[in-house]
C-alpha cells in the first residue's frame, strides 16, 4: 500500500510554454509554472511515489525542468502514453494508468493538464481501480488557470465526481436487479432524516425480496408513498435521489399494502402478490418467482373457499384439494389424525386452469429446489421460459374472481 499521485505533464509549444503562477489549494500555495510540481509540494508529507504520464514530446521538452523543481524528484516516475488519440492509444493510456495502481493504493489524481480526452480517462480509470484493486482515491484536483484572480490560480477538489459514479452504479443495480444495497448505503450518509426513512424501507423491501417475505414487502412497500413526499419536498435531498424518486414509486407502490394479513384484503393481497411474482420475472429472480408463485396458487384456493390466508389448516386443506386428495394428516393432541378437507376447498380447487398451472409451478418449484440434481434436469434457459409462463396464469386466475 502507498500513496500515490498521478499528474499529467503535456507538450507547450517553444513559444507557449506553461505560465508560472501562484496554485492555492487548502490554505497552501505554490508558484510554478507545474502544477505537477504544486501537487508534489501540497502533498509532499504523504506522497511515496509521484506518477507523470508523459508523451515522448512532452517527455523530451518539459520533463527535465519539471524533474529539476521537484521536492523529491526521486519519487519521480515517468509513465509513457502515446501521443495519438484513437481508441487502441485511449486503451494503452487506461491500461498505463491501472497498471500503476496496487492494491489498497491511495491515490491523489492531478487531472490539470491532462489533454483532451485524458481527463475523462482519469476519472473512468479512477473509478475503475477503486472497485478492482481496491484501491482509495482520495482526491482527483484541478488547478484552473482560466480562473486566475490576479496571479493565484485556484486548485478545485474534484472528488464530488466520483461520488457521482458511486451514485450511477448504485442506482443501476437498483434499477437492473432491485438491489438498494449500494444505494441504501448512499442515501444513509448524512442526507437528512426523510431520505433515512426513505433509506431504511429500501433496505427492507431489499431485504424481503430477497428471502421472498411478501407480507413484508407490502407492508413496506405502502410506506413508501408519503416517504417519497417527504423526501422530495426536502432541501437537503441529493440531486440523484430526487431523480430515482418517480422510478422507486412506479416500481414499489403497486407493491404495498397496508393490512396484508387481514382475510377480508384477501383479494387485494393476492393481486400485491401477483404484482410482487411478475417483479421477480422482470429482474430475472426466477427462484424466488416460482416459490412465491406456487403458495400464491395455494392461497387462491384458500381465498376462494373463503378461508384465511395465514392459516396452517387452511393451507394443508387447499393443498391437499389441489392435489385431489379427500384428506389430509394433522397433529391432534400428540398424534396424526386424518381429517376431511372441507367441501368448501374442494370446490375451490376444482378448477382447470389452477390445476394446469400448478403442475407446472410445482414441478418448477422441485426442480429449483433440488438444485436440478434429478435425472435429465432442465437447462437454465429452459427454466426461464418455463417460470415466465407458469407464473404469467397467475393473473388470469385472479381476474375469473
Amino acid at each position: 500500500m502507498a500513496h500515490k499521485a498521478i499528474s499529467f505533464l503535456g507538450y507547450t509549444p517553444p513559444d507557449r510554454p506553461y505560465r508560472e503562477t501562484t496554485y492555492q489549494f487548502a490554505g497552501q500555495t505554490c508558484t510554478t509554472p507545474f502544477m505537477t510540481e504544486a501537487t508534489a509540494r501540497f502533498f509532499q508529507d504523504e506522497l511515496d511515489l509521484l506518477l507523470v504520464l508523459v508523451t515522448p514530446e512532452a517527455k523530451q521538452q518539459n520533463l527535465a525542468a519539471l524533474r529539476n523543481r521537484l521536492p523529491h524528484p526521486k519519487r519521480l516516475k515517468p509513465v509513457d502514453i502515446p501521443s495519438s488519440q484513437d481508441t487502441a492509444s485511449l486503451w494503452a493510456m487506461f491500461h498505463a494508468i491501472a497498471g500503476e495502481i496496487e492494491p489498497g493504493d491511495h491515490i491523489t489524481f492531478d487531472i490539470t493538464n491532462g489533454f483532451r480526452s485524458l481527463p475523462l480517462l482519469a476519472l473512468l480509470a479512477a473509478s475503475f481501480v477503486r472497485v478492482v484493486r481496491g484501491a482509495h482515491v482520495e482526491r482527483m484536483i484541478y488547478g484552473a488557470y482560466d480562473a486566475t484572480s490576479g496571479s493565484v490560480t485556484p486548485v478545485f477538489d474534484l472528488s464530488p465526481l466520483l461520488a457521482l459514479l458511486d451514485w450511477t452504479t448504485a442506482t443501476d443495480a437498483f434499477l437492473k436487479y432491485g438491489r438498494a444495497d449500494d444505494l441504501v448505503d448512499r442515501m444513509r450518509q448524512g442526507q437528512g432524516a426523510a431520505t433515512n426513512s426513505l433509506a431504511d424501507t429500501l433496505a427492507t423491501l431489499t431485504a424481503g425480496l430477497q428471502v421472498s417475505r411478501p407480507t413484508e414487502v407490502q407492508r413496506a412497500a405502502a410506506c413508501l408513498g408519503d416517504q417519497v413526499k417527504a423526501v422530495r419536498s426536502d432541501p437537503a435531498t441529493p440531486a440523484p435521489i430526487g431523480l430515482l424518486l418517480d422510478r422507486i414509486s412506479a416500481e414499489y407502490t403497486p407493491l404495498g399494502h397496508v393490512e396484508p394479513t387481514a382475510p377480508v384484503h384477501a383479494r387485494e393481497v393476492l393481486q400485491g402478490q401477483v404484482e410482487i411474482v411478475q417483479w421477480y420475472v422482470g429482474k430475472g429472480l426466477y427462484v424466488q418467482a416460482i416459490t412465491l408463485a406456487r403458495e400464491w396458487l395455494v392461497s387462491w384456493v384458500v381465498a376462494r373457499a373463503g378461508g384465511d390466508l395465514f392459516a396452517k389448516a387452511d393451507r394443508e386443506y387447499a393443498e391437499a384439494a389441489i392435489n385431489g386428495f379427500p384428506s389430509v394428516r394433522m397433529h391432534e393432541r400428540g398424534r396424526k389424525v386424518e381429517v376431511a378437507v372441507p367441501a368448501a376447498m374442494l370446490a375451490a380447487a376444482d378448477h382447470q386452469p389452477l390445476k394446469l398451472i400448478w403442475r407446472a409451478t410445482r414441478d418448477l418449484r422441485n426442480d429449483l429446489g433440488h438444485t436440478g440434481m434429478r435425472p435429465d434436469p432442465r437447462l437454465a434457459t429452459e427454466v426461464h421460459s418455463q417460470v415466465e409462463r407458469a407464473c404469467g396464469g397467475l393473473a388470469g386466475l385472479l381476474a375469473e374472481e
